[in-house]
């Protein structure tokens, strides 16, 4: 209902609440509580005694913004994780592209079990996938959702956005958003891959996290976050729906400011360091020693040992 009323009111019109309630089929009084619910939720709708004006939408990514989205979105103003819910979705056996949105997170998660910081104003999502693949092969879905993000960023954000690896993307060499996911198989079959993305969109991270920066921040204009959103499920489900994970690999390879950097990379069990050559086809990084001996590091914090060049590396 709510997503008819704003379709009727997206013309900037003023539309009286009788025409409303014939269009909507409910009375006055119901269309008075959607409109109230929808100012509540961030919409400027003017109402007056000639009708109702739409004046601004909130950006937000409600399911009644997603377009044909909109039935697979599940969307919570605050949630502990958008993680924590498309898992319970995942193992209740919900479709692929299931989509958990949530407006902030109260224990948003990063990688190696850190917290993401979840404030007001940053995108924060998590899709559910069923690909038929077997376990080893499901790393390329972050690769290719890294991909992705980075080609949606450039679109919508008109901002020049590059992978790090293993899973971050970076603008102007800060980071705008990063991306985790978990995986469920039985034997040689994956049952379902659980993508989880932050972006730092339209809020300010740098005050709590060093070497992070806001779409914002960086370009002095808000986002829609439904844009964004939709824009990266179109291009994951047609990249996921044409099968070209394989390609994933040599666009990572031209959008990455890893390749060709001497990095440090960190693991639980102790640190390495090499120039980073090229990306395995596991996802792995293949670093140059320095006895010009070539080892592949399969996860890990990658640090860069020097600013990052002018030119992208790769």
């Amino acid at each position: 209902m709510k997503a008819e009323i704003l379709n009727i009111l997206a013309g900037g019109s003023t539309i009286s609440g009788n025409k409303l309630s014939q269009a909507l089929g409910i009375s006055r009084v119901s269309v008075w509580k959607h409109i109230q619910r929808l100012q509540e939720l961030g919409y400027v709708i003017e109402a007056s005694s000639r009708g109702y004006r739409l004046i601004r939408r909130p950006g937000s990514a409600y399911c009644w913004e997603m377009g044909r989205w909109k039935d697979l979105i599940h969307y919570f103003d605050e949630t502990t994780s958008t993680m924590d819910e498309a898992l319970r979705l995942a193992q209740a056996g919900c479709p692929a592209f299931t989509t958990v949105v949530a407006g902030r997170q109260s224990r948003g998660r990063g990688r190696l079990q850190r917290r993401w910081e979840s404030e007001d104003g940053g995108l924060y999502f998590t899709v559910v996938l069923r690909p038929e693949i077997s376990p080893a092969e499901a790393v390329r879905i972050n690769l290719a959702a890294a991909v992705d993000l980075a080609l949606a960023l450039e679109s919508i954000c008109r901002v020049r956005a590059r992978v790090k690896w293993p899973n971050d993307i970076l603008v102007d060499g800060k980071k705008v958003a990063g991306i985790l996911s978990q995986m469920e198989a039985e034997s040689d079959q994956v049952a379902f891959v659980n993508v989880g993305v932050g972006v730092n969109l339209n809020n300010d991270p740098a005050k709590m996290v060093s070497g992070a920066v806001s779409i914002y921040r960086l370009t002095g204009r808000k986002v829609a976050a439904s844009d964004l959103l939709r824009n990266f499920l179109d291009r994951f489900s047609r990249r996921l729906g044409n099968w070209q994970l394989s390609q994933a690999l040599d666009q990572w390879r031209r959008l990455s400011v890893t390749l060709g950097q001497a990095v440090t990379v960190v693991t639980l069990r102790g640190r390495c360091q090499g120039v980073a050559r090229d990306i395995a086809n596991d996802g792995g990084l293949i670093l140059e020693m320095n006895d010009g001996t070539l080892k592949k590091v399969a996860y890990g914090d990658c640090f860069h040992n020097r600013p990052l060049d002018s030119q992208d590396g790769g």
